[in-house]
């Protein structure tokens, strides 16, 4: 063997004998917590880009040490970044410049980027045709939508779901309350005539009890209710939506490919979730005397009976 061959070899040999640097990521995952719907989505993320490098880094909660942690993630160089939950992407907001943002697992985004750069993702707001659309299917005869609702939080999404439910042939009844006292009041006033209550995410009257009152009182007048997650359709309501976290995973996945093979998004392209499960309560139906459509039971993801 030659003296350059040789030496060639022994080159070869001590590099391999150092540490190797580590890679930069083709994609930063940045949750703000390890709680059970992020991880979900997460193990989403991964699987539909197993043919990329990846690096996931749960935030702290502390504000500050959380954009510190995203400042190191940018600067070392990542061709995407994924928000998974609001602090995670409120933190990559704050941050500018490159690589490119994309976000997940968010309730009303337009909210949290109300104040500050927006950039495109998926949501975890149920569109309001989809909504219109099941009801109308799902519980034939009942055309007449409840909803309590506050206008400072919720004013343009009700405008929306009435907007749908007209196309459906369906009547929104919204019905402002300025604080959570109000609702009892509501229920026994004589102008409350509906056919379904409609709960929807809402700051004012979300908590866990404001809900479980409503629900109860709602059977006790034979209401059927339709609920926006899969705790409603164990708690009473007839219809229940449930967004699929591994899905919107892969969804957003699926924009990250896009961006990774150098495509471009509106700023603002808050989309829906793709994959949205839907629970029927039978049993409590038949206790109300509400009528199923039997096409939507068999279309269900889960019948409780």
């Amino acid at each position: 063997m030659s003296r350059r061959a040789t030496r060639s070899l022994l080159l070869a040999a001590m590099l391999c004998m150092l540490p190797l640097r580590a890679l930069a990521a083709d994609v930063a995952i940045v949750a703000s917590s390890d709680i059970l719907p992020y991880t979900t989505c997460i193990e989403g993320i991964k699987e539909a880009l197993s043919a990329f490098a990846l690096q996931t880094t749960i935030l702290p909660e502390d504000t500050e040490e959380a954009l510190d942690a995203v400042r190191e993630i940018k600067d070392k160089n990542p061709q995407v970044m994924i928000a998974v939950g609001p602090q995670a992407a409120f933190a990559m907001a704050k941050e500018q410049g490159s690589p490119k943002r994309l976000f997940c697992m968010i309730l009303n985004p337009d909210k949290l980027f109300a104040q500050t750069r927006a950039f495109p993702g998926v949501s975890l707001n149920i569109s309001p045709a989809f909504q219109m659309q099941k009801i109308r299917d799902t519980l034939p005869g009942r055309a007449r939508i409840g909803v309590f609702y506050t206008r400072e939080a919720n004013q343009a999404a009700i405008d929306a779901l009435a907007a749908e439910a007209k196309k459906n042939a369906l009547t929104l009844i919204p019905f402002p309350m300025a604080s959570a006292g109000q609702i009892s009041t509501k229920l026994e006033s004589k102008d409350f005539a509906v056919d379904a209550l409609l709960i929807i995410p809402d700051e004012l009257l979300g908590s866990t009890k404001i809900v479980e009152y409503i629900i109860k009182e709602a059977l006790r007048r034979k209401i059927p209710v339709v609920g926006y997650n899969s705790w409603f359709a164990k708690n009473g309501a007839v219809l229940a939506f449930a967004v699929d976290y591994k899905g919107v995973g892969r969804q957003v996945a699926d924009l990250a490919r896009a961006l990774l093979a150098g495509g471009a998004m509106e700023a603002a392209a808050f989309a829906p979730p793709a994959k949205i499960k839907i629970s029927i309560d039978a049993k409590t139906a038949e206790k109300l005397g509400v009528r199923l459509a039997p096409a939507a039971i068999q279309q269900a993801d889960e019948v409780i009976k």
